[in-house]
Order: structure tokens, then sequence, then C-alpha cells
């Protein structure tokens, strides 16, 4: 205490100059409107900018449950498009909903690690088989396709990315039932190579391709890429195509895993034909 009565009488000529100042201060805007309004507005302004800067902040920590919550909705309405229901009515003139059935629901993932710069690429997601999650599940992105589960843990799972030495995706052209395979030949993460398409087919750059459906994982539709370049190799009688991807997996955060409600009744269904014909 007695070094702060000793600090202020060594200053004191500047601590009366600061009281004249702030009793001029109050006297002119105690006394002149367009003072006073100037000092409101400026202050109205200040707890305007403070009051921004805050919401700013709340907003960026909330990022993380808005994006789960989008991702929750987004896996929603994927459930509710024509290629995620299987039409059970055999009468073709029939387009009420009542006569398609759930196919496919989404269950909606952060990817928490992942590599592009391999031969053989994987991606980890914090969904496992206490979420629904099983081997052999697709998973996509809001662009594109990414891979299909390999194994999984209770709460988490490990996917084959696109960019995989073993991956081949069954894929053909949008508008067109010319079936061909994906696979990358590992050289740019950004690019994958279309097989077996037919050197009679008529080609474009930029085409799009999509999922065939010819799976029991992927649903028809789903993008892949478009046509970079193509080009037919002296007697050879399929294209060579080179497709960009749609999904850049360097920067990929949410994804969906595919569950095909009827994955197990197609694919004891195909084993009991190879079965036959063994």
């Amino acid at each position: 205490m007695k070094n702060v009565l000793l600090f202020i009488y060594r200053n004191h000529v500047f601590f009366v100059f600061l009281l004249l100042e702030l009793t001029c201060f109050w006297l002119i805007v105690g006394n002149n409107n367009f003072h006073r309004g100037s000092i409101l507005n400026s202050s109205n302004q200040l707890v305007g900018n403070v009051y921004e800067f805050n919401n700013g902040i709340t907003e960026y920590f909330r990022l993380k449950t808005i994006n789960e919550e989008l991702a929750i909705e987004n896996a929603a309405l994927r459930a509710l498009l024509k290629d995620s229901k299987f039409k059970v009515s055999t009468n073709t003139t029939e387009v009420i909903d009542s006569v398609t059935r759930q196919h496919y629901t989404y269950v909606p993932a952060r990817v928490i690690n992942s590599t592009t710069d391999r031969r053989s690429n994987y991606l980890t997601i914090n969904r496992g088989i206490l979420q629904g999650v099983q081997p052999e599940m697709a998973v996509i992105s809001s662009t594109g396709i990414v891979g299909i589960v390999k194994d999984v843990s209770k709460n988490f799972a490990s996917v084959i990315s696109v960019l995989h030495k073993n991956s081949s995706i069954s894929a053909k052209l949008n508008g067109s039932e010319y079936i061909g395979s994906l696979v990358w030949d590992g050289s740019d993460p950004q690019v994958a190579q279309l097989l077996d398409i037919p050197n009679h087919v008529q080609l474009s750059e930029g085409m799009l391709i999509q999922t065939s459906g010819y799976s029991a994982m992927f649903p028809s539709g789903i993008n892949i890429g478009t046509i970079r370049s193509f080009e037919v190799e002296d007697g050879d009688n399929f294209y060579t195509i080179e497709v960009d991807l749609l999904t850049d997996m360097s920067s990929i955060s949410v994804v969906y895993v595919v569950n095909n409600l009827m994955r197990i009744e197609q694919i004891e269904l195909e084993k009991q034909a190879e079965i036959s014909d063994n």
C-alpha cells in the first residue's frame, strides 16, 4: 500500500491531468447531444464487433458438431433417393412409393487417417461393428466413390482405398450400358484407369463415369469421375481410358458407408449359381 501511495504521489501531476480530462469529456458528452450521439454510436459499434467476434469463435468450435449433423442428414437423404430403393412391384406403370422398399441405407463416418502416397492405400474411419459397419461394405463421399471396408473393430473400420493396387470397381459410362473395371496404376492419385470398354463405343473427354451396380456393394449411379483422355493402341480391341476422379482422396473428411440390405441374399444366390456350375 505504501508503494502504491508513493507511486501516486510521484505521478500526481499526471493523475490530476487525467482527472481533468475525464471531467471535461463527461461535461462535453453530458451537455452536447451531437457528441453524446456519436459516443453512443461508437459504443454500439464496438459492442457489435465484440458480439460478432464472440459469435465467430463459438461457431468455429461448433463446426465439428454441425458437420456431424449435416452428415447424418445427408445419409438420411441418400436413403430416400430412387437408387436406394428396390422395386417390388411387377407393374411397370406403378410409380408411387408403395411399390418400392428400402435397398440401401447409409452410415455417416469421419475419416481419421488415410494415405495416398503408397501403391496400397487405406483409410481409417470412426465407425465399426457397433454402428452397423461390416467388411465388404462400400464407402462413398458426397462427390464419389472412396473404397471398400476391409476390417472392422467395435468402433473403427479400415477401408481399402480406390487408390489401392487390388482395387477393381465395376463402372459404366453415364447414359450407356457398357461396363468396365476401374483400377489404379499407382502413378497419379487423381487419375484412375477404366478398362474393358470396346473400341467401337463413342467416347468424348469429360464423359461421366459412374458405378454400374453390378456388385453387392456399390449402388448404381454413384459418380466416379470424368474421362480425361482415351486412345486405342494398335491391334487392341479396347480403349485405354484415363479417368479424373471426382473425389480428392488427399482431403477427404466425411464419408458414408453403404449398407445393402439385400447383400447377403444376393451373395448367397451368386455362390449357389457358381456351385451349380461346378
